[in-house]
């Protein structure tokens, strides 16, 4: 027993002697978070406790393409139920967001520093931007634009000109931190905002952003001479940036007039825009434009203007044209276009091109002759509109004293069909029936015309035989006038009965009288 207590004495001396014998490190103070409620923890509701709600509002100019300018989002505490990660501790983040509509805007907190306090603000984000819902990757292209900044002296407005803002950072579908310093001024007190900004883009079903674990702390002096690294990613090769137009969204032209869209794109990249850049059509109404328009070169930082020349569509309406620059085949983010126009009145009907007006004379005045042909069921020569229809494939010949005048072949729809610029005179109007009908009247007849008169000349025909006629250009075709319908079988049979007998009695008159003269001779 004396044994063991023996030994353990030795243990713990042993002990307290290696803990006297090791080197001391002094601790490091872990920095003050000045922020009231930094993780953003609430169990419901809009923004979470001592954070504050702001926003970039264009008013009626809300959601214009194409610089998609920006409206009220949407705030609320995010508590993610389903486990995709959008929250970096418990038990919720800040969610802000809105569907198909563009927004810049997020949440802000003032705190009271001590004057020349040298700070630094950072925050956790996250942003989902695609028309999918998750847990599918946001579409590639698409920019949050993450910041926060640090107003010096406390107004709480975001577009004060004194705000200290960080480069914009754009990742999505991860967390990535994002911080900023400044140095308090004499108010006592400094603003922190929290932002994100998804406008000059189209905007799709989900726009959504979270933000967490935020700080603002004082800064160490090492932290000035090296600035503590940051997952803000570099600036992309190829960007552009919207930086005016002509033709503003909405202007109204009526349906087919022509116009010229020009919009002034900037390369916001670190690379200038290769040779082989292109303005391509990628949806809705091409208005006559281009499919694709070569851009050529661009510098870093040089504002590009594009023209194109379209043509508002014929009908009334509301229409948008979709463009974006490529190179080698790739879209550049931030590079889309739109034009976005109102059709008010429809397109003027296109007329054909007027035939030449031979020069007006006084003397003499023309007149007309204006023809049909019918189908004359009852064989009257007069025409019952009610009856009688209209006849195709009738030929109407007009000659005057200088010859032909004109022919004409009937459709059976829309005649009358007038020879019109007939001066005053006589003129022989002309029927050739069609196949398979005779005139059932007259089929020429002699008009007088006088002064700038019309004379309406209408012939019928009836179903039957008559003699084949062949119509030459030129030449007025007689028609055997009054023909008659074909003979009975036994009207015919009579008739040849008939003429045999007349045959018969002929033959006996020559015998008899034969007879006579030889009996008269003995």
């Amino acid at each position: 027993m004396k044994h063991g207590q023996r030994m353990v004495g030795v243990m713990l001396l042993l002990i307290a002697l290696m803990l006297a014998l090791a080197p001391r490190t002094q601790a490091r103070p872990l920095m003050q978070n000045l922020l009231a409620n930094p993780g953003f923890d609430a169990w419901e509701g809009s923004t979470a406790p001592h954070w504050y709600p702001w926003h970039e509002d264009a008013g009626d100019r809300c959601k214009q393409e194409p610089t998609w300018l920006p409206c009220r989002p949407n705030w609320s505490v995010e508590r993610d139920f389903n486990g995709y990660g959008l929250y970096r501790s418990g038990p919720s983040s800040q969610a802000v967001g809105v569907q198909y509509v563009p927004w810049h805007g997020g949440v802000m907190q003032t705190v009271s520093v001590a004057p020349g306090t040298r700070l630094r603000f950072s925050v956790w984000a996250r942003s989902h931007i695609s028309n999918d819902d998750l847990p599918n990757p946001s579409y590639g292209g698409w920019n949050p634009n993450f910041q926060v900044g640090i107003d010096p002296e406390g107004k709480g407005l975001w577009y004060d000109p004194g705000v200290v803002w960080s480069a914009p950072v754009n990742v999505n579908d991860q967390w990535v931190r994002v911080s900023v310093e400044a140095t308090a001024g004499a108010s006592g007190k400094v603003t922190v905002f929290v932002s994100a900004r998804m406008t000059n883009q189209q905007p799709l079903k989900h726009n959504d952003a979270w933000f967490d674990d935020a700080e603002l702390v004082v800064a160490a002096p090492a932290a000035t001479a090296t600035p503590v690294p940051t997952n803000t990613p570099t600036r992309p090769r190829f960007q552009a940036a919207f930086a005016g137009e002509t033709v503003p969204d909405g202007t109204a032209f009526d349906g087919g007039a022509a116009f010229t869209k020009t919009w002034r794109v900037r390369n916001t990249g670190t690379d200038a825009w290769p040779d082989n850049t292109v303005m391509v059509f990628v949806g809705g109404e091409k208005m006559g434009g281009p499919d694709s328009l070569p851009i050529g070169r661009v510098a870093p930082g040089e504002v590009k203007e594009i023209s194109v020349n379209l043509v508002a569509p014929a009908a009334p309406g509301d229409y948008t044209g979709n463009w974006v620059l490529q190179t080698g085949g790739t879209r550049i983010p931030g590079s889309e276009l739109w034009v976005k126009i109102k059709v008010t009145a429809p397109a003027p009907p296109t007329q054909p091109p007027a035939s030449p007006t031979p020069e007006a004379t006084p003397t003499p005045e023309s007149g007309q002759i204006c023809v049909l042909a019918f189908h004359d069921r009852n064989g009257d020569t007069f025409r019952q509109p009610e009856t009688e229809e209209l006849l195709p494939n009738a030929v109407f010949s007009v000659g005057g004293a200088a010859g032909l005048v004109g022919q004409y072949t009937t459709d059976g729809i829309s005649e009358p069909y007038c020879f019109s610029g007939l001066t005053p005179g006589s003129y022989r109007v002309s029927m050739q029936p069609p196949a398979g009908y005779v005139a059932s009247g007259p089929s020429d007849m002699m008009v007088a015309l006088a002064g700038a008169a019309r004379m309406d000349v209408a012939l019928g025909a009836k179903r039957g035989e008559g003699p084949a006629a062949t119509a030459t250009p030129g030449v007025v075709l007689p028609t055997p006038a009054g023909g008659e319908e074909q003979p009975s079988f036994w009207s015919q049979a009579l008739r040849g009965m008939l003429s045999i007998a007349g045959i018969l009695l002929l033959v006996l008159a020559v015998v008899i009288g034969v007879v006579f003269v030889l009996s008269r001779r003995r």
